[in-house]
């Protein structure tokens, strides 16, 4: 059997291997879901919450085994794993006391002769295929909103991940009926063979490229399909703004997870007659952070997930340096002085539109600033990509916010900070950001078959 080997990116010591799924593999596992998919819907809601709660406990019970584990594994810093996984799990608890809310039948007329009533039935056997940057939370986003809604789910993780993955295959499939959740495991010639096989839905987390794939492969299919993928946020500091406030934010959201964060903010406008200040402030707290082994407590800025992830990322940088980006922090790989994929926070001016750090998605913590004149220039600055995923504003003008919020396209607006990532909230973007929604009743309806069914009394 081919194996699959989970690499430190700290240090890029082997940390275990498992086997890759062949076809055959891929084959019993959705036959297996599609076994129990009639036995695990006929549970209702509150059943399969009940199994579902169970497996929760578990992963609870194993917090310190799990977060040392992603934080090794995937690069993580400790205090960010441990923090992710408290959230992670409020975000469960929300869809568990909520889901019969949302998935009973609602009533849309009733009167003395008629009664309507919408029913949410589950959609049937998915391949959920979810990425390495947040090991925990993307499997809880991606399939448990599924599970609970009624559909067997066959998942593949990350082969960045592959011993998280089969740390949480091994907790949530033991309370369930046998197939109910299953997974397998690669790189994506094993997901192009899941998608493959006989199934209902594919919820689908990660690249955009990927997932246009999956999408045409949907299409061709005609099945339902959810599409949550890549991100260039912008961020716009108007220069009525709280500076420390929106100095503070902006550092958060582009350096959280180093970087790899699928809305965090990736581009930065700034107001011209603050940006001097701005940029010395973004860069003086760039260049404090405390780099060093993901599961050291201290540390702030872990590894990009692993080498590739490295090199994509210095050819991003270098090619905004030989285009004639001004390094005002970090800017180099530290991969030679620390032995793992390492980078430094790194902040660039002088950007122009033709900059890979401008135009593609930058998944890691490289923060590009321009400057703009009137709000209106901000806008089309902050639009400037075929992204659309999550946008911060920054001022203290409440009705430009407004406008701005309205003006810019994106699926997520965040005014002065204020956190939009609620388990109630919809999670999801515009353009080449994806179509669908997690979270909240948006959430649970998008894993669903919508029926009205009519009658009289």
């Amino acid at each position: 059997m081919q194996q699959l080997k989970s690499i430190n990116p700290s240090n890029y010591q082997v940390l275990g291997t498992v086997e890759i799924s062949n076809l055959q593999e891929i084959e019993n596992k959705v036959k297996l879901a599609q076994n129990v998919q009639q036995e695990w819907e006929n549970l209702g809601i509150e059943k399969r919450v009940a199994l579902l709660r169970k497996a929760m406990a578990e992963l609870k019970s194993r917090k310190a085994e799990f977060i040392l584990l992603e934080s090794r594994e995937m690069g993580m810093p400790i205090s960010e794993a441990r923090a992710d996984f408290d959230a992670t799990a409020d975000y469960a608890h929300w869809y568990f006391e909520n889901a019969n809310q949302y998935l009973s039948p609602e009533t849309t007329l009733e009167n003395e002769k008629e009664i309507h009533q919408v029913f949410y039935e589950p959609v049937g056997v998915s391949a959920v295929i979810i990425p390495w940057n947040f090991p925990l939370a993307n499997f809880v986003w991606g399939a448990l909103q599924s599970l609970i809604a009624g559909n067997a789910v066959v998942l593949k993780h990350s082969e960045e991940v592959p011993l998280c993955g089969k740390l949480i295959e091994d907790i949530f499939s033991r309370p369930l009926p046998k197939g109910v959740l299953g997974e397998v495991y690669g790189a994506g010639e094993v997901g192009k063979l899941l998608v493959q096989q006989e199934i209902k839905m594919i919820a689908f987390t990660g690249s955009t490229r990927t997932g246009k794939f999956l999408y045409e492969t949907a299409g061709k299919r005609f099945i339902k399909a959810v599409m949550e993928l890549g991100g260039s946020a912008p961020g716009i500091i108007f220069a009525d703004a709280d500076l420390d406030l929106s100095v503070e934010s902006v550092v958060s959201e582009r350096l959280l997870n180093a970087g790899q964060c699928c809305d965090g903010l990736k581009r930065l406008m700034v107001q011209e007659n603050i940006l001097a200040e701005v940029v010395q402030k973004i860069a003086s707290l760039f260049s404090a952070k405390k780099i060093g082994l993901a599961e050291k407590e201290n540390t702030e800025i872990g590894p990009l997930v692993a080498k590739r992830q490295l090199e994509l990322l210095s050819a991003q940088v270098e090619d905004a340096k030989a285009k004639g980006a001004k390094v005002m922090a970090g800017g180099n790989s530290l991969e030679q002085k620390l032995g793992g994929a390492f980078f430094e926070p790194t902040v660039l001016t002088d950007i122009s539109p033709e900059m890979r750090v401008w135009k593609e998605e930058v998944f890691g913590p490289v923060l590009p600033i321009v400057k703009f004149k009137t709000e209106q220039e901000a806008i089309e600055l902050a639009n400037q990509t075929a992204y659309g995923l999550g946008s911060y504003v920054f001022t203290q003008d409440q009705e430009r916010a407004a406008r701005v919020a309205g003006f810019v396209k994106t699926g997520m607006v965040s005014i002065n900070g204020t956190n939009y990532l609620r388990p109630f909230n919809p999670f999801g973007g515009y353009k080449n950001s994806g179509f669908g929604r997690q979270h909240g009743q948006y959430g649970f309806h998008e894993v669903t078959q919508v029926k009205i069914v009519a009658k009289n009394k």
